[in-house]
C-alpha cells in the first residue's frame, strides 16, 4: 500500500439559516486534509515502481467512513490511508 499522511481539516456544516448539524446527520460525508506525508509510490505485479500522485501540501479530499485509519501525532490527528483512498486532489 502507498502511505499517505494528513492533517484533517474540521468543517462545519451549516444550514443557510445559520444552524449547525451534527457530524451524524451525514454519514457519507467527504472532508478534507492536508497531505503532510506521502511515500514514493507502490511496486506493480512485475516490479514497475508506480509513483504516488499526491505531494506534501495538497489538499485531498477523502470519505469520512470508509478511508484510512486516524492516529494522534504530536497532539494533532492525522489520518494514514493509502492512494487509492484519496477521492480527488483540490487546486489552491
Amino acid at each position: 500500500k502507498i502511505a499517505v499522511l494528513a492533517d484533517v481539516i474540521e468543517n462545519e456544516h451549516k444550514t443557510e439559516g445559520g444552524i449547525i448539524l451534527p457530524d451524524t446527520h451525514n454519514q457519507t460525508a467527504l472532508v478534507s486534509g492536508k497531505v503532510i506525508a506521502a511515500g514514493h509510490g507502490m511496486y506493480s505485479a512485475n516490479g514497475t515502481l508506480i509513483p504516488i500522485c499526491v505531494e506534501v501540501g495538497d489538499t485531498i479530499i477523502y470519505s469520512k467512513h470508509n478511508s484510512g485509519q486516524e492516529y494522534t501525532l504530536n497532539g494533532e490527528t492525522v489520518i494514514v490511508m493509502s492512494q487509492n483512498e484519496v477521492m480527488s486532489i483540490l487546486e489552491d
